[in-house]
């Protein structure tokens, strides 16, 4: 369904307004939400010299560099939070119009302008679009290879077909699972393409040989995490199904009895509606959503922790194409209607997923420890304290907000021992001082307990700061320390949360099995 041409800039300016909505929600939250920790590795692992920092990120962390580059040129300008946070804000932006695009070339201008609404409206962009992580620039690089895939398999020209494939490199570079989409367009091209002349296919090769960095990073982050071709599904079916469901409902907008129904309906009508007429298309869409859940059910693992770290996020990629589709199933209901009674529909749906209560994920963002206040006083010593030779521990949102006072420090993470020991190799010894933040927000200490000779503390209202004095020589002595000073902290503290208990748990974890 078409809207004449006349009704283009009605088209636009539901655009307009999605991209106002978002806008303001994420410029509050950039400055109103606390950091996380999450944002704290992304930040400090960007802040690093350039080429250090893409060694890090491909060769000891394994994953994918893009948002990490985008970060340090931002970061550069401005060392902030508020500027990491800025790269997914613009981002989350740029991905309206182009799934309005993604809609438009479905069904028209209505699908269009619903595609736009409904993906400035999900929870998924709503959390994630201030969350200083990629995938706000996963969902821009989703939507911008889908909208070029369709429009490659409609002009079927080899500068389409190009810029289709340079479109899906983005993927991968920006996270591993991104190559979950790329493996569908290359289905589909190759079904389609199937007995075409060969040579306007040929750049798309040497885009392919593009992907070759990013594939060893991903085998080493499967090497983290124990991936392979042994042991048991990555999820039971009935865990990925459900995981699949709650991604639907973050892209729907929320939980609501009647939101997510009707938007699933819509969304279903929309593929049936693409199987009838463009066949090619449906199939990328219906092999694009339902890859995820499969390949987890499929995809093999020696452990747990693959399952414990699965998030519905992480297919943030599948929000252009989900929204695209409800907007064609609400644009073949709406064909018999006249112009204002189309608009009224989109609004109706629009409004329907905004007021939807929100569902799917959680905002992680809520420990008063992370908020600008209680990271003022200790950011501030630590922007004057921390030299080039010291070592933090782990990566905090403290460390983050005293930028770019840390900006040349090292940083030990707390996720994983075999992390710790690739983090320690880069070491320059001797180190000068180790310092551990522990945030104590809600927790009684009993300071007594605490003193230990070359420990420093200094106690604020929302963080602990251990203060470890060096020189050490060998990275054995700076795991001790960092150690030592987590020990103390746990000792002192009478009144944990249970936050708080996995916090120390994790980082002695860590920290011991590293030596």
């Amino acid at each position: 369904m078409r809207l004449p041409d006349r009704a283009a800039g009605a088209a636009w300016l539901a655009v307009a307004a999605a991209g106002v909505y978002l806008g303001l929600r994420l410029a509050r939250d950039v400055v109103v939400k606390p950091l996380y920790e999450d944002e704290a590795l992304a930040g400090l692992v960007s802040a690093r010299p350039f080429f250090e920092m893409l060694d890090v990120v491909l060769w000891d962390r394994g994953g994918a560099p893009l948002h990490f580059v985008l970060s340090h040129f931002a970061l550069a300008v401005e060392p902030s939070p508020q500027a990491l946070r800025a790269v997914s804000v613009l981002f989350a932006l740029a991905a309206i119009p182009l799934c309005y695009d993604l809609g438009r070339r479905l069904g028209g201008r209505v699908a269009g302008s619903t595609a736009a609404l409904l993906a400035a409206g999900s929870t998924m962009l709503g959390v994630y679009g201030s969350f200083g992580r990629m995938y706000a620039l996963l969902a821009f690089a989703g939507a911008l290879a889908a909208d070029l895939f369709v429009r490659a398999l409609d002009l079927r020209t080899g500068r389409a077909v190009l810029a289709a494939a340079a479109a899906a490199w983005l993927l991968p570079a920006v996270h591993p699972y991104g190559l979950i989409p790329l493996g569908v367009e290359a289905v589909v091209a190759l079904v389609v393409w199937r007995g075409r002349p060969l040579k306007p296919a040929l750049p798309v090769f040497a885009v392919g040989l593009g992907l070759i960095p990013f594939l060893i990073a991903d085998l080493r982050l499967a090497d983290r995490f124990g991936v392979g071709l042994e042991g048991h599904g990555l999820l039971p079916p009935d865990r990925a199904f459900a995981y699949f469901v709650r991604t639907l409902r973050a892209f729907a907008g929320g939980d609501g009895r009647i939101a997510f129904p009707v938007l699933l309906g819509f969304a279903l009508a929309g593929l049936v509606v693409l199987a009838r007429r463009r066949p090619a298309v449906a199939a990328y869409a219906a092999l694009a959503l339902a890859a995820p859940p499969v390949l987890l059910m499929l995809g093999r693992t020696g452990s747990a922790i693959v399952g414990e770290h699965l998030s519905v996020r992480h297919l943030i990629f599948l929000l252009p194409v989900w929204s695209a589709l409800a907007g064609v199933g609400l644009a073949r209901a709406g064909a018999a209607l006249a112009g204002p009674a189309q608009v009224a529909a989109v609004a109706a749906v629009a409004v329907l997923a905004l007021i939807a209560p929100e569902g799917g994920l959680e905002d992680p963002r809520y420990l008063s420890s992370g908020k600008r206040f209680a990271l003022e006083a200790p950011a501030d010593f630590l922007h004057e304290a921390v030299g080039p030779d010291d070592v933090l521990f782990p990566y905090s949102p403290v460390y983050l907000a005293a930028l770019p006072g840390t900006r040349e420090a090292d940083v030990l993470t707390r996720a994983r021992a075999e992390l710790v020991r690739r983090e320690l190799e880069r070491l320059e010894l001797p180190v000068s001082k180790v310092y551990v933040a522990v945030p104590v927000d809600g927790a009684r200490l009993d300071e007594d307990e605490i003193e230990r000779p070359n420990l420093a503390v200094r106690r604020f209202r929302y963080w602990l700061l251990l203060e470890a004095a060096g020189p050490f020589a060998d990275e054995a002595e700076v795991v001790q320390a960092a150690l030592e000073a987590v020990e103390a902290a746990d000792t002192a503290i009478t009144s944990e949360p249970l936050r708080l208990r996995g916090y120390f748990r994790q980082s002695r974890a860590a920290l011991s099995g590293s030596l």
